[in-house]
């Protein structure tokens, strides 16, 4: 995950060289076609991690509440089954 100081300094240092060329009136058509995909794939990756952790947050909870109440409940009906086996068996 990128962090928040590592965004903060490429839109700095991106906006500080468009600011540069502009004052030297240089042409800043090539500058921003070049700079602007690289700050939108910093901005775009992070929030891409952020929605990845809270899908895998989710994913986890959704697999403990069917898999472990599944287990559970599978559990208790197979003890209850073999409980009453065990009571009708005629020893």
């Amino acid at each position: 995950m990128i962090p928040k100081v590592t965004q903060l300094f490429a839109l700095v240092v991106i906006l500080g060289g468009f600011v540069a060329l502009t004052l030297k009136g240089e042409d800043t058509t090539s500058y921003v076609s070049f700079a602007g995909p690289i700050l939108a794939a910093v901005f775009i990756t992070s929030r891409m991690d952020q929605r990845t952790d809270a899908q895998d947050e989710v994913l986890a909870k959704i697999s403990h509440q069917t898999n472990g109440v599944l287990t559970q409940r599978i559990s208790e009906a197979v003890n209850t089954a073999l409980d009453e086996r065990e009571k009708r068996a005629p020893f």
